[in-house]
């Protein structure tokens, strides 16, 4: 086997994602009689091991992430070192993430059953529960926010498991100064954002909450709430917050349903369910009894992509692994701009939900709110 093929004791099966900080592949561990083990490797480019503040973040990342233990949570093995290149190992999964199953009940001309949505929701949002009440040796809460809450994010596997993957993202509020992450950042995927994650400001574990009721509205009602053509309009459609009720666009939902998501895409934080358990609890009242195997023949009937093993914690393969220099300067520049537009009066009123360019048929424009 030739040198190329090995990153340490890892055999480098095929590469996922590239960009300008580093790498994801599909590797296996290698054992004695046959054994191997499969995981996603995030590598990061040995020039950045120069830097001390981005190798304290992973440190941090790596150490946090180590952490935590929920069937819903994609797990990371470890975190090492290789000739001066940082890696993260992680779980593979092996299924599709949520934008791909629901595309696949589009393309079979099927409304997405309430029972599974819901599912997959309780599943989520305990597993968001778990993470924002992980505390250290001390009983000191991390404060970790997962800050990504979207379909891209969300997986279900071949077994009919979900699992929530990605927590590369969330803020650590780390009390050793040389690990902090950076405050005001704007990270995430923008129409999955809370209001106060599009205005730059701190957020906590409710603005997980929202994130997870625009997934679950828009996956019921097949309606995009504040996705735009343009950046800045989808930003400021996710700070006015301007939803209709969900069953104004799918009326057999049960009313304790519809109040739910409505109170958890409340604009003020404060109006929200207060936990994401609280969040499950109340889901798992509308899931009418579906579990894994129920989920693993709702799979079965759908036309999914032959992914032989999705990727756990990475971006689909057209996007970079971390952000690269470029992006970094993007972002930055993104939190300034939304903080000028804090500071001055909109400019055009607000309205939900225009067409954005990659809809499928099936997505439609959201309606104003009555």
């Amino acid at each position: 086997m030739s040198d190329e093929t090995r990153f340490g004791r890892f055999r480098l099966v095929e590469r996922r994602a590239v960009g300008g900080m580093g790498e994801v592949w599909h590797a296996v561990i290698d054992g004695p009689r046959g054994f191997e083990q499969s995981v996603i490797l995030k590598r990061i480019r040995p020039e950045h091991a120069a830097d001390p503040q981005f190798v304290a973040m992973l440190g941090a990342e790596a150490r946090v992430c180590a952490r935590l233990d929920h069937p819903a949570i994609v797990r990371v093995f470890e975190f090492g070192e290789v000739a001066g290149e940082y890696y993260l190992a992680m779980e593979l999964v092996d299924g599709w993430n949520l934008t791909d199953v629901l595309a696949g009940f589009r393309r079979a001309g099927r409304v997405v059953p309430v029972p599974f949505v819901c599912h997959v929701g309780a599943e989520i949002a305990d597993a968001l529960a778990y993470a924002h009440a992980l505390a250290d040796d001390d009983g000191h809460p991390f404060g970790l926010v997962h800050r990504d809450v979207s379909p891209g994010n969300l997986m279900i596997t071949r077994q009919g498991a979900v699992k929530l993957v990605d927590f590369g993202v969330h803020t650590i509020r780390d009390r050793r100064a040389d690990e902090q992450t950076a405050v005001g950042v704007l990270r995430g995927t923008l129409a999955y954002m809370s209001p106060e994650q599009a205005d730059g400001r701190p957020v906590d574990h409710r603005s997980d909450v929202f994130s997870l009721g625009v997934v679950l509205y828009e996956a019921l009602t097949g309606v995009r709430l504040f996705r735009a053509p343009g950046d800045l309009e989808t930003l400021r459609r996710v700070r006015d917050a301007s939803v209709a009720a969900p069953s104004s666009s799918r009326p057999d939902l049960d009313p304790r349903l519809d109040r739910l998501l409505l109170a958890m895409l409340a604009r003020s934080p404060d109006a929200r369910p207060s936990t994401c358990a609280e969040v499950a609890r109340e889901l798992r009242n509308h899931r009418a009894g579906l579990d894994a195997a129920r989920v693993r023949e709702l799979l079965a009937d759908l036309e999914l992509p032959g992914i032989a093993a999705a990727p756990g914690p990475m971006r689909p393969t057209t996007q970079p692994l971390v952000p690269d220099a470029t992006r970094g300067r993007r972002t930055w520049l993104w939190a300034a701009l939304i903080t000028l537009a804090c500071s001055l009066p909109y400019a055009m009123p607000s309205r939900c939900g225009a067409r954005h360019a990659d809809d499928a048929p099936a997505i439609k424009d959201a309606a104003p709110p009555r």
